[in-house]
C-alpha cells in the first residue's frame, strides 16, 4: 500500500485547548451515573461477532456509554452502524501507528469523508509506537501519519485518542506542535512527570488494567491525575495476565479498574463514576440520553 502525501493548513482551534486546560468546578450531583468505557475495539475480529452480546451485558453491568475505537475506515462503517441501533455507542476513528504501511490513497480518502459523521466523535486511535515488534514501522511514517491525523482533528474540530509505547518524547514533541483540539491519552501507563506533561496541553488521562499490575510510578499517576481530567478504559478485548481478570466479561472487568482506581485514590465509587461521566461528555460533547 502507498503511504500519503498528507494535506496541510490548519483551524486555529487553540481556544478548545485553553478551555480544556481550566479547571472544572465542582458541582452536586443528584442522580446516579452509570460506568463510562472509553475505549473498546467492539468491530475487531474478536469482539464483532458477538457485539450484540457484548452490549447487552455492558447495559446489564451499568454501563452508559462505550467509544468504539476503529483502526480505519471498514471497522468504522460498522461500529457507526452499531450506534444507529444503539445510542449508547459513540464511535473514533484513526490509523494506529502500527498500520502505517497498510494505508492506501483510497483508504485516506475515506476516513476524511467519515471523520466528518455526527456519530465519529473522535480521531483516534493515533500516535506513535517503538515497541520493537516483529515488523517495525519506520519513525518517520508513524510521525507523517501521526501529524496529518492531528492536523486533520484540528480542522473537524474533533478530540484525538493517542496511543503512546516507549515514545514519550516524540509523542509530546508531535503534539506540542500540531494539537489543535484536546484529547486522551489512551491506556496510560506512564509517570506523573510524563503526564504533566500531557496535561499542560489539554489531555485527558484514561486508564485501563494496566494499573492492577502496574508499577508504582503509573499508580501514583491514578492518585495524582485531577479528577475532573480522567478517564476509565478496558481497550477490549485486551486483557493484563492477571488472575483476577480471567473469565471476567467487558463490564466485570471495567467494574474491577474503576474499583481500583478507587482503592489508590482513597475516593468513593459514585464520585468517581460522576467525575468519568462528567469528563467525557464534556469532551467529546455527547448527549447522555439513550
Amino acid at each position: 500500500m502507498a503511504v500519503l502525501v498528507f494535506p496541510d493548513g490548519l483551524t486555529d482551534c487553540a481556544g478548545l485547548i485553553r478551555e480544556a486546560r481550566q479547571p472544572v468546578r465542582k458541582q452536586g450531583r443528584k442522580d446516579m451515573t452509570g460506568k463510562i468505557d472509553s475505549h473498546v475495539h467492539i468491530c475487531g475480529e474478536d469482539l464483532y461477532p458477538k457485539w450484540r452480546k457484548v452490549i447487552a451485558e455492558a447495559k446489564k453491568k451499568g454501563i452508559e456509554k462505550i467509544m468504539a475505537v476503529c483502526p480505519g475506515p471498514e471497522e468504522a462503517r460498522q461500529a457507526v452502524a452499531i450506534a444507529g441501533a444503539e445510542p449508547m455507542v459513540d464511535v473514533a476513528v484513526g490509523f494506529h501507528p502500527n498500520h502505517v504501511l497498510r494505508v492506501s490513497k483510497e483508504m485516506w480518502e475515506e476516513f476524511e469523508e467519515l471523520v466528518h459523521l455526527p456519530q465519529i466523535k473522535a480521531v483516534g486511535e493515533i500516535g506513535m509506537d517503538y515497541y520493537s515488534y516483529e515488523t517495525v514501522v519506520p519513525q518517520v511514517l508513524q510521525k507523517e501519519l501521526f501529524v496529518a491525523q492531528l492536523e486533520l482533528a484540528g480542522r473537524c474540530k474533533k478530540p484525538v485518542l493517542v496511543h503512546m509505547r516507549q515514545a514519550a518524547e516524540d509523542t509530546r514533541r508531535y503534539l506540542k506542535g500540531h494539537l489543535k483540539t484536546p484529547g486522551v491519552m489512551h491506556n496510560f501507563h506512564d509517570s506523573c512527570r510524563v503526564m504533566d506533561d500531557f496535561l499542560d496541553m489539554g489531555m485527558y488521562i484514561s486508564f485501563s488494567g494496566q494499573i492492577l499490575e502496574g508499577p508504582e510510578s503509573l499508580r501514583e499517576a491514578v492518585r495524582k491525575v485531577p479528577a475532573d481530567r480522567l478517564l476509565v478504559e478496558t481497550n477490549s478485548p485486551a486483557r493484563i495476565l492477571d488472575s483476577r481478570c480471567s473469565g471476567l466479561g467487558e463490564g466485570e472487568y471495567l467494574s474491577l479498574i474503576v474499583d481500583e482506581i478507587c482503592v489508590l485514590r482513597k475516593m468513593d465509587r459514585e464520585e468517581l463514576l460522576g467525575a468519568v461521566s462528567d469528563n467525557y461528555k464534556r469532551l467529546f460533547s455527547v448527549d447522555s440520553r439513550n
